[in-house]
């Protein structure tokens, strides 16, 4: 039976899920999405703005933001981190040792 509502992309590809990476490449994907959670962090904060300099008189609860463009621009890369970040990788391996429960199908009554 073939499934003619796939996307070609996807013909002849593998949907399983592949085996656990190795200790180095964890490692290293921590790293990674340590420095992207930082970045996203620093892209929060100067979205707020910050604080005037003391010397200009200004009251201290206006925050100074950044231009439209600037905000527009700290926006998409904010959007980019947060969605790498959500879809992390599972470091635990593919399959667990015992046996694998599977979810059961609820049967719908039948009316007659």
């Amino acid at each position: 039976m073939t499934d003619d509502a796939g996307r070609p992309q996807d013909a002849g590809r593998s949907h399983r899920r592949k085996g656990a990476p190795t200790p180095a490449t964890v490692s290293l994907l921590a790293d990674y999405q340590s420095a992207m959670r930082s970045e996203l962090r620093a892209v929060l904060d100067e979205l707020q703005g910050s604080e005037p300099p003391a010397g200009l008189g200004i009251m201290p609860a206006v925050r100074v933001r950044p231009s439209l463009t600037d905000r527009s621009r700290l926006w998409d890369l904010g959007i980019k981190l947060g969605r790498e970040l959500a879809g992390e990788i599972d470091p635990r391996p593919a399959r667990p040792d015992g046996p694998v429960s599977t979810r059961s199908r609820v049967k719908r009554p039948d009316f007659g």
